[in-house]
């Protein structure tokens, strides 16, 4: 049986952070109400969980003994 490393519990954690961020921009009606930069700053936090969790997943790891 093969268990997931710490990066890869936090590749998950990011990838579902990026998840929530793409739905709290799109499906609450308070994110209208939000300045530009905010709403920005919204979409750049996701974005950069994202592609954070993608290279997590998919960086290699080192190899046990």
């Amino acid at each position: 049986m093969t268990t997931l490393s710490g990066q890869r519990i936090l590749a998950i954690v990011l990838l579902l952070l990026a998840f929530l961020t793409l739905v709290a921009s799109r499906a609450f009606p308070f994110v209208d109400d939000l300045p530009g930069a905010a709403e920005s700053a919204i979409v750049f936090v996701g974005a950069a969980c994202a592609l954070t969790g993608v290279w997590l997943w998919l960086r290699k790891t080192p190899d046990r003994s």
